[in-house]
This record gives structure tokens, sequence and C-alpha cells, in this order.
């Protein structure tokens, strides 16, 4: 009730819900996410600029509940070294998608309202993340929640972690669209550099979602 009560001040006052009600919300939209089966396409594209390498994984996902994300690898082609990085990064949001615990939320983040702003035609709160473990699944930036589904509409920052010696903590912008009463990512750029490889460039393309009703 007292949720619902600040909802309603924030609507009358044009003013945004205090950031801890932002998150659960955004928590509970994660979770009707999780509760549904769907899946997809994806291109993980790795470019290497110090020794100006490239590796493509192409890759087909499923998400079931309670069961996380399988992937399937459809092709591989380019460095061989570049290509495990990207399958080490498949296993690694594998193993994050069955544990289920580093969704965005109260319980792993503080925030901070920073405002409004349309992005990508929706209006959003945008809040600055702090998470509250130094974790290599959850992440220190801002984030851009639609105003009336609180989906996450783009996530941009760093890893709270290295992720690996290979790839150290990446900024990553990551950029989501709705399907259905979900969303899901659309497209994803990250930036590494790490004293083994240098400065690295990840671009994920995501295609032909399915989702279940």
């Amino acid at each position: 009730m007292l949720a619902l009560s600040w909802l309603l001040l924030a609507a009358v006052a044009g003013s945004p819900p205090p950031s801890q009600e932002i998150l659960a919300r955004v928590s509970d939209t994660t979770v009707r996410r999780h509760a549904v089966t769907w899946s997809g396409m994806r291109q993980y594209t790795l470019q290497n600029l110090r020794f100006s390498k490239q590796a493509v994984v192409t890759v087909r996902v499923m998400h079931r509940p309670g069961e996380g994300k399988q992937f399937t690898i459809v092709q591989r082609s380019g460095t061989e070294r570049l290509v495990g990085i990207i399958e080490k990064l498949i296993a690694l949001e594998a193993e994050s998608s069955r544990e289920g615990r580093h969704m965005i939320g109260p319980s792993n983040y503080d925030g901070r309202v920073r405002g409004n702003e349309r992005i990508a035609g929706r209006e959003c709160y945008v809040l600055d993340l702090t998470p509250k473990s130094r974790s290599k699944y959850l992440f220190d930036g801002k984030v851009w929640v639609d105003k009336s589904t609180y989906g996450i509409v783009r996530l941009d920052g760093t890893t709270a972690a290295s992720l690996s010696m290979w790839i150290g903590a990446p900024h990553v912008i990551e950029d989501f669209t709705q399907m259905g009463n979900i969303w899901l990512p659309a497209h994803t750029q990250s930036v590494s550099s790490t004293l083994l490889l240098g400065e690295s460039r990840l671009e994920i393309r995501y295609t032909d979602y399915q989702v279940k009703p």
C-alpha cells in the first residue's frame, strides 16, 4: 500500500518515485521475463585492435523458466583465441541465468534518480546504479527505465569486477526491445582493455526472437 501511495503521489506531483521503488518494479519486470519461454539468434563479433584479429560466433539461445538460458553454437570463424573468449562469455551468461540472483533490483543495487529522458521513443527514468557487491555479474553505471512498463531500455556501465584476465572489466552499452510483455536485448557493444590483448571490441546482434505466450 505504501509503494502504491508513493506512485500515486509521484504521478500527481510530476516527479519520479523513489529510486528503490523504481528498482523494485524493474525487478518485478525481470521476474516476469524469467517466467516466459523464448528463443532467438545471436551473432557475436569480437575484434582485437592490437593484433588486428577478429572472430565471429553465431549461436541459438533458448530460455526456459527454471532452467535459464541454453546456448547452441551454430557457426564459428576467425582467430581461435578470440573464439574461445566469446565461448567463455556465453558460458558465463548461461551460468548467471541459471543462478538468477543477479537481476537489477534493490537487493543488488543502490540507485539514484538522475531525471527523465526520452530514448528510443520511450519516456524513461534515468538512474545511477551502484552495485552492493563486487561481482562480475553486476554493473556500475546508468540505467534507463521505461516509465509505463518498468522495463530496461538501455544499460550503460562497466562490470563491477573483472570477467577474466583476457577481458578485464569491459564498458558495456546494451539496448533492449519490447517483445510482447517482456523486454529482451536488441544490441550490445562493449570495449575492454587488458595488458595481454590491449583494446578489444565486442558487438552482439540479436535476431529472430520467438516468445511463447
